[in-house]
């Protein structure tokens, strides 16, 4: 499939996920925080539906911009100043929900700078592993230098309580430094030395995290809200059938799963539109995902092929992992399934990531249309000078 085909069908799938998104929290924040009966909250809405026109502004300003400007030192100094900035903001004037400290409140706006940090880690990345070169299979330069700079993005993200982003960082930086020719031993050795204290210090050291940990492992004969939230998931998938109970009809919804309008929104779907919806979904996911990889498998450039790559596990992997840990497949992270979860910072980065994806693939059709030109003239200036050495342009 041709790059500009590519470019139809990744705006094609992201459209349908974000209709599925709007009808979705439509659905689910039915009769929330006051609205009459069981009528639409349009606040809900209207959020969203702004972060939604916010997102695409934004995805249509990076693919004008081009590819080649996310590689210049300006831009990406600005990506990681601004993400820095707000991590650090985050902590000193950030609002608390939840006994966590995540949010910048900048009035009907509320940023989260996990989400934006998310989009400078595939900006920056791109551009270092691009610098390195084949330097990037040296340990120093090409592994610990990074790493270093991400465990301080990461350990900023990690004390507004946000495990989740973390992981997802983690496994994006690791997936882009084995992209770009570095050795997988490096990640190997360094995970199975860094795995249990890091067990020991993010999960068994925090009683929910750990409460999590244990509702994953047995969730019917365990105690607290992770146990009760992943029961209740159990309940709502099931309840849907093979069909589901109809549009709007869920009752899970009304009193019984929490977090249903984000973290948990896929529960609803499989009740709703049961197991088909629920497979349409992850099916239109995967065909993002898979459209993704074709666009960096294009892309001529190493710079450009990084950023299609970890644009792509981003969204590839905070998607599975949600409706993973949904199915209680995985333990629960509280990451939001992109372009459907209920919450602005969420949409516009992910949609600001397949800006990142059209970039690419714009710059793949730019390039195939110069080289198609330039086979053209020379097939055009080979005529001629054989028409000369023949005698007949005389």
């Amino acid at each position: 499939m041709t790059a500009k085909w590519l470019r139809i069908q990744l705006w094609v799938l992201v459209l349908l996920l974000c209709a599925v998104g709007m009808v979705m929290i439509a659905s689910t924040t039915a009769g929330m925080n006051g609205s009459s009966g069981l009528g639409l909250n349009y606040g809900y809405l209207v959020k969203q539906g702004l972060a939604l026109l916010v997102g695409l502004a934004g995805a249509a300003l990076i693919s004008w911009l081009g590819s080649d400007r996310l590689g210049r030192p300006w831009v990406v100094g600005m990506a990681a100043t601004l993400t820095i900035g707000a991590l650090i903001a985050v902590h000193l004037i950030g609002r608390e929900s939840h006994g966590a400290k995540r949010w910048i409140d900048l009035g009907p706006i509320n940023l989260q700078p996990a989400e934006l940090a998310k989009l400078a880690l595939v900006i920056v990345a791109a551009w270092h592993l691009t610098r390195c070169a084949e330097r990037v299979r040296v340990l120093w330069n090409g592994v610990l230098l990074p790493l270093a700079a991400f465990a301080v993005v990461g350990g900023l993200v990690y004390f507004t309580k946000d495990l989740g982003s973390v992981v997802v960082m983690a496994v994006v930086l690791g997936g882009m430094f084995v992209f770009s020719g570095a050795s997988w031993l490096y990640y190997v050795s360094l995970g199975v030395l860094c795995l249990p204290a890091a067990l020991y210090v993010t999960v068994y050291q925090v009683a929910y995290r750990r409460d999590r940990m244990l509702a994953f492992l047995d969730p019917w004969n365990s105690e607290g809200p992770a146990a009760y939230h992943l029961r209740q998931s159990y309940i709502t998938i099931g309840s849907g059938g093979l069909f589901g109970v109809g549009l709007g009809q869920s009752s899970a919804k009304l009193a019984f799963l929490p977090e249903k309008h984000t973290d948990f929104i896929f529960a609803v779907i499989c009740e709703e539109l049961g197991l088909v919806g629920g497979c349409t979904v992850a099916f239109l996911f995967l065909a993002l995902i898979l459209t993704g990889l074709a666009i960096a498998m294009q892309a001529r450039g190493r710079h450009q092929r990084l950023l299609a790559i970890g644009a792509i596990l981003v969204l590839g992997f905070q998607s599975f992992w949600n409706m993973l840990v949904v199915v209680g497949a995985v333990p629960t992270k509280g990451l939001t399934l992109p372009f459907i979860s209920y919450g602005g910072s969420s949409m516009v980065v992910c949609l600001a990531l397949i800006g990142v994806l059209d970039a690419v693939a714009r710059a793949t059709v730019k390039a195939t249309r110069r080289t198609s030109s330039a086979r053209i003239g020379a097939a055009v200036l080979g005529s001629q000078s054989w028409r000369w050495q023949t005698g007949g342009g005389r």
